[in-house]
């Protein structure tokens, strides 16, 4: 049985996408006759892959020819979507931004139909005897939903992750063909329940359809230590978006400091983004005397593990405003046997209790973000079993052997239908 992967850019490292990516493919390798990566974009320094998988770069060439504006618009006209969603919602015409997403997705959408109906045509692939995957569920999950209009015997799967499902976190406000694409897919797996319960309530009609599908980490084999020598030591670790809300976790460590002039502090962010130099400046401003902070920019994971390997790290912090699913950096955490203080939005719930952690509310305050980790900090009781339930969280619920396992199983049994 032939897989075939659609993604945004690995296997290259020309973004944090192998992140969730790379810990995968070894099952689905397992489980398939053949495996074919099929990246958007192919820049950055090419990552190693098991012997046995494709990688088709011709989709990433066929999609930059053709985004230009030009031979976009030109695309979207002959294809006769754009009318038939204006005609389902005519508001969409008042908000021009609306508008240029449309025209964008529906563009894409055809490119990737397109390119992936020519493409089994000149591979003679078995329809009945392969599976296309869309990582996320956007443009292209859409594109290869279309192309059961040619060839209804294949079987299209997503997964959903965050940026890709909720219509009210990201501007403008609209994900276009949402129930034409629920409609063409066999299956759809979400990276928490919390997402699986989204769509359920917007698209209960397409219930039979979602599975929940839990990412993973692979065991480190070891467990990371707490601090002894008085220094409280915390760790973060995302891109460098407002979302992340990055500024606000700076108020809330910089509150704890004043709150403790006698007490040391360190702060460690992984991560990169736009943003940096002026959270950088942020910091210098307003951090006390008593804390330090360090930006390490954007770190490859298997160095935060070695970091956590190697440095005491007493508590992971995120205030995101939004998550899909558990994010990987707090699964990275817990299987360390980190205690975590996230703000309870998404899939967060669904890793984090009073158990292993402490969930803040959706929108926390500096102050209720300085006394969560205040509160783990001034008890090392608690602390500790803190940090044996995250250990005890990892592997039953985000161990990468289990969790990947069964889902290649899951997308064989789907493929054998």
């Amino acid at each position: 049985m032939t897989l075939i992967v659609f993604t945004h850019s690995y296997p290259y490292d020309y973004a944090a996408e192998h992140t969730f990516i790379s810990r995968e493919i070894p099952y689905l390798v397992e489980r398939f006759d053949q495996v074919v990566l099929v990246p958007k974009a192919c820049q950055g320094t090419r990552l190693s892959l098991p012997a046995s998988v494709e990688i088709d770069g011709t989709y990433a060439e066929f999609l930059a020819a053709n985004l230009p504006p030009g031979r976009l618009i030109k695309q979207v006209y002959h294809s006769g979507n754009l009318s038939g969603e204006i005609q389902k919602d005519k508001k969409i015409l008042l908000y021009p931004s609306k508008i240029f997403k449309l025209i964008m997705f529906s563009g894409k959408a055809g490119l990737t139909r397109r390119w992936t109906t020519e493409w089994i045509k000149k591979r003679q692939v078995a329809v009945g005897n392969c599976i296309l995957y869309s990582y996320w569920l956007d443009h292209t999950a859409t594109g290869l939903g279309m192309v059961k209009d040619e060839f209804p015997g294949i079987k299209v799967i997503s997964r959903a992750h965050g940026y890709d499902m909720y219509d009210e976190y990201y501007y403008p406000y609209y994900w276009p063909f949402r129930r034409e694409t629920l409609e063409a897919l066999d299956m759809l797996f979400f990276a928490s329940e919390a997402g699986r319960r989204y769509f359920c309530a917007r698209y209960p009609e397409y219930i039979s359809k979602y599975q929940t599908a839990h990412l993973g980490i692979s065991d480190p084999g070891f467990v990371s230590k707490p601090s002894e020598d008085n220094v409280f030591r915390i760790v973060s670790c995302s891109t460098i978006v407002s979302v992340k809300r990055l500024g606000l976790l700076l108020e809330g460590l910089a509150f704890m400091a004043r709150l403790r002039r006698g007490q040391k502090f360190e702060w460690v962010h992984f991560g990169d983004g736009q943003g940096r130099k002026s959270l950088e400046r942020k910091m210098q401003q307003n951090f006390p005397s008593n804390i330090q902070g360090n930006f390490f920019g954007y770190v490859p994971n298997q160095e935060i593990m070695r970091y956590y390997r190697k440095y005491p790290s007493d508590v992971f912090v995120n205030v995101s405003e939004t998550e899909g699913g558990a994010p990987v950096s707090i699964q990275e955490a817990i299987s360390c046997g980190i205690p975590v203080v996230a703000t309870s939005v998404g899939g967060n719930p669904e890793i984090i209790s009073e158990k292993n952690g402490i969930l803040l509310s959706p929108n926390p305050t500096p102050e209720e973000i300085g006394m969560a980790l205040l509160k783990i900090w001034d008890d090392p009781t608690l602390a500790a079993k803190m940090r044996k339930e995250s250990r005890r969280v990892w592997q039953t619920s985000y161990n990468a052997d289990v969790n990947f396992r069964n889902f290649a199983e899951r997308l064989k049994s789907i493929g054998e239908s």
